[in-house]
């Protein structure tokens, strides 16, 4: 699949953004209404509207994201091949799992115990920790923050057996779907994965694959990767209007339905939650292929560094929430003092050692 330059530095830039969301997304959790009794570094300032971002924001970061990396494996695999891109994907997505699994959990293990010796007045759920660590519970293994890294190698597994079994008509055939199929019929294979599970979808941080996560976000990869033809159709105004309408109708019905039913698992919610996360992801990346292929150097810079940040985000984001949990600041100071200090040093670090171990955005 052929991209010009300018869609591939919107693509580029886009996934930036969505990783960088995924800072603010983090950091915000700590001053959240609603996951205030079961996140970690909860803080005692919390923000009554926050959620009303939080939870939209939450439904088209990740799918974004695997959008967008569904796109690169269509152009990756359509220039150099199955067996460059495998090793591609062992360099850039294996060895940042493994390496970051076990230093992500050494360094989240030791942040838990030293907040639960120096916490004043700590979280309910870190109170929880402190009580269940005096009973030697230890903190459990699982891919934390990297999840994602290990479900793009799953789907790059299967995407390599679909190349194989499946039929030429066939992928020919998913290559020449009109827009307007993926945009009603995504959302209806979505419903079933995301009614299956609690709202907001909870992270898949297990060693074990989660069915409706491999599923959901496996269908927003497989989206990226046959949309590539329709992407300039995307674009055009009518598209972006209505895609960007609905889903913003479509995430008022979420928010309103997540109050009342106060995260439990259910069809409804499954379904309109299905609505609002296709067609706003399809609306942003249309608004981006329009809007981002030029911009300034530092949005440039941005999307080079991107991945290192959010890889190594989440220790220094709790090193700081946990460090000033007894400080009697208002939430206004410590969620951006919170996220453009860890941007902070992420970038720093980015350039005293990522840089060196990673290569550019492709």
């Amino acid at each position: 699949m052929n991209m010009d330059s300018g869609t591939l530095r919107a693509l580029d830039k886009l996934r930036a953004l969505a990783m960088l969301a995924g800072l603010f997304f983090h950091a915000s959790l700590a001053h959240s209404p609603l996951v205030q009794p079961f996140f970690p570094t909860a803080d005692a300032s919390q923000a009554a509207g926050l959620d009303w971002v939080l939870w939209p924001l939450h439904l088209v970061r990740m799918p974004l994201f695997f959008v967008i990396a569904g796109l690169f494996a269509a152009r990756s695999l359509a220039r150099r091949g199955m067996a460059d891109w495998m090793r591609e994907r062992a360099r850039r997505l294996l060895l940042p799992l493994l390496a970051g699994c076990v230093l992500i959990h050494v360094l989240m293990a030791w942040l838990f115990d030293w907040a639960a010796r120096t916490v004043q007045r700590p979280s309910p759920m870190l109170a929880w920790w402190r009580t269940a660590q005096a009973q030697g519970l230890q903190l459990p293994w699982g891919t934390g923050h990297l999840w994602f890294l290990y479900y793009l190698l799953l789907l790059g597994v299967l995407l390599w057996v679909a190349r194989l079994l499946l039929p030429a008509r066939l992928k020919t055939a998913l290559r020449e779907l009109p827009l307007w199929v993926w945009a009603l019929g995504l959302p209806l294979l979505l419903t079933p994965a995301l009614a299956s599970v609690s709202a907001p979808h909870p992270a898949p941080e297990g060693l074990l694959p989660q069915f409706w996560a491999l599923f959901g976000f496996g269908a927003y990869f497989v989206l990226g990767y046959l949309i590539g033809p329709r992407l300039a159709e995307l674009k055009r105004t009518r598209w972006l209007t209505l895609l960007g309408l609905g889903g913003a109708l479509a995430s008022a019905g979420f928010l309103a339905l997540l109050d009342s039913a106060k995260a439990q698992a259910g069809w409804v919610l499954g379904g309109v939650s299905a609505v609002a996360s296709v067609w706003l992801t399809l609306g942003l990346l249309g608004l981006a292929l329009r809007g981002l292929q030029g911009g300034p150097r530092v949005l440039r810079y941005l999307a080079e560094s991107s991945y290192w940040v959010y890889l190594v985000h989440l220790p220094v984001l709790f090193a700081l929430q946990f460090a000033w949990m007894d400080a009697p600041w208002s939430w206004g100071l410590k969620l951006p003092l919170a996220v453009l200090s860890t941007l902070l040093m992420g970038l720093i670090s980015y350039e005293l050692i990522g840089r060196r171990l990673l290569s550019k955005p492709r």
